[in-house]
């Protein structure tokens, strides 16, 4: 999306300020992204900011777990506070602070093909919790790829020097089929198995809430199924015992 905008910024002579904004989800990212994403603004030649949570999702996690012991405490596709909490609302944050007035368009670059939710979303509209029309200023989210294909995207980026984030090119060919965090709660089991063994450490701690909560990663997936032998003997008895009591 950005190649796609920046070129026809330059090319139809589009003014005023553009930048990028990156929300980092501190413990949960690859660990290849902060670099990765710093470095794309710098070959595009664009400012970049990279907003927040005040918590990171790993300790968000954990805090709704002792809020309620009887809820289950991971995101979920229904209920995706890791997207709202760690990222629309740092993005909202930004927006109002550091544009004072006039017109703001928030691109995005969600596609319809990636789910029914995304297919629904209008491609143009006022962005509600950011918009402060009695100080002149307006917000607006443009999805400007929406209606692209996959093979776009991928030609898109091969025209622009074919670098991508790591995870699309691991080595041995088992590439990710989607990026998010390193663990998402909607991601394919390949991107889950490709995040643990290549964030080993995130994968850990998931898995020990696992083991401490009882709760699956999601409804039939217990994250410590999948990487086993990353796992220390304690999470995986725990884990197993958690499982003997839900079967019985």
């Amino acid at each position: 999306m950005s190649h796609y905008l920046l070129d026809k910024r330059q090319r139809e002579g589009w003014t005023g300020e553009v930048c990028m904004l990156h929300a980092e989800l501190h413990g949960a990212d690859w660990k290849q992204t902060p670099a990765y994403v710093r470095e794309f603004a710098e070959r595009k030649g664009v400012p970049l900011y990279v907003v927040s949570a005040h918590t990171d999702l790993i300790d968000r996690i954990w805090q709704r777990y002792h809020q309620n012991k009887d809820r289950p405490p991971w995101p979920s596709s229904k209920i995706r506070y890791c997207t709202s909490y760690g990222k629309r609302d740092p993005i909202s944050k930004f927006l109002r602070n550091h544009f004072a007035s006039g017109d703001v368009i928030c691109a995005i670059g969600l596609r319809s093909s990636e789910s029914h939710a995304r297919a629904k979303r209008p491609t143009f509209q006022l962005r509600k919790d950011s918009s402060a029309p009695t100080k002149g200023r307006f917000v607006y989210d443009w999805l400007p790829i929406h209606d692209w294909t996959t093979e776009q995207v991928w030609q898109t980026i091969r025209e622009h020097g074919d670098i991508a984030h790591p995870a699309y090119k691991l080595p041995g060919g088992a590439a990710n089929e989607r990026l998010s965090c390193a663990l998402c709660i909607l991601a394919s089991v390949n991107d889950l198995i490709n995040g643990a063994v290549h964030n080993p450490d995130i994968y850990r701690e998931y898995c020990r809430i696992e083991a401490v909560t009882g709760y699956s990663f999601r409804q039939g997936l217990w994250l410590s199924d999948l990487k086993p032998e990353l796992l220390p003997e304690s999470t995986l008895t725990a884990v197993q015992l958690h499982k003997q009591r839900k079967s019985s």
